[in-house]
């Protein structure tokens, strides 16, 4: 999105007209018309002035982007109600399995219970752990950080978090070669696939969605994976930081892989990205069969 039609937006946004906005610059009206239809750009002076009046960061104006705030957690829970719903799930069944005559019912029943949510549950336990930190100068990561995680490693990694057993490292920008960003797509179009009510939703539960990763190939070829299926939730933070977090990664000197065009696709906020992209590649296919 242009400045020009930045300025439009937020100016509208803000309920004024380009005679208000143009009095509260202590500028013409036609000043503001020209910047508005990009015939003319406004001063330094005069776009810091409208950041303040237009509430909004200078790179949120001239890109049209949130602005970044560093550190930026990707992917960590805002709160941990989760793990206390997990906590008295399990202590509701010690209870229930307290009343029978066995030493072990008790501990079974709590077992049960964990195993039945932390894999049935639509919420991602694993993120308490996984969740990476974006920082000025480098990205901080789990150590041993994978694209897929087995049942075992599902139930085990919970356990590491509350055990306060996350181990993390730091790759400075300088270290990395190569950053990459794609999603692995199903073989076939779940959007299309027989016996799905309603639709398909990637939110519907956590092994229900594509993975989605940003893959870091560092100078001496380690790759590390991070997570990014946060995205998929269409009110979290991280759908609205992922274009500006791509677009500022993009800036270094490292070499940037999008296969996929997924940096320009998530500029639309409104779209469903997997449904884009399976329809992209069907369309694709399609035309490639008619050849």
């Amino acid at each position: 999105m242009s400045l020009a039609s930045n300025i439009v937006k937020y100016r509208k946004k803000n309920q004024l007209s380009q005679e208000q906005l143009a009095e509260a610059l202590s500028i013409s009206r036609q000043s503001i018309s020209k910047w508005e239809t990009g015939e003319n750009l406004p001063s330094i002076d005069n776009l810091i002035s409208l950041s303040g009046l237009l509430d909004i960061s200078l790179d949120e104006l001239i890109t049209g982007e949130p602005y970044l705030h560093f550190p930026y957690n990707y992917g960590k829970p805002k709160n941990r109600w989760p793990v206390f719903f997990l906590i008295v799930v399990m202590l509701i069944a010690v209870l229930i399995f307290s009343g029978f005559h066995n030493f072990y019912a008790p501990l079974l029943g709590a077992l049960a219970s964990y195993t039945m949510v932390i894999l049935g549950s639509p919420f991602d336990f694993k993120r308490y752990y996984t969740y990476w930190t974006l920082n000025k100068t480098g990205i901080t990561y789990v150590v041993n950080n994978k694209d897929v995680y087995n049942s075992l490693e599902e139930l085990t990694i919970p356990i590491k978090t509350l055990l306060h057993a996350r181990k993390t490292g730091f790759i400075p920008y300088q270290q990395m070669k190569k950053i990459t960003v794609k999603i692995d797509l199903f073989e076939v179009n779940p959007n299309s696939a027989m016996g799905l009510k309603g639709g398909y939703a990637p939110t519907r539960a956590q092994y229900m969605h594509e993975g989605f990763h940003l893959i870091i190939t560092t100078k001496q070829d380690q790759e590390i994976y991070l997570d990014l299926r946060q995205y998929y939730w269409p009110q979290s933070s991280e759908r609205q930081m992922l274009s500006t977090i791509l677009m500022f990664l993009q800036r270094k000197n490292i070499e940037f892989v999008d296969e996929q065009n997924i940096a320009e696709l998530v500029k639309d906020r409104s779209i469903v990205l997997t449904k884009k992209l399976y329809d992209l590649r069907d369309n694709q296919s399609e035309d490639e069969s008619k050849i």
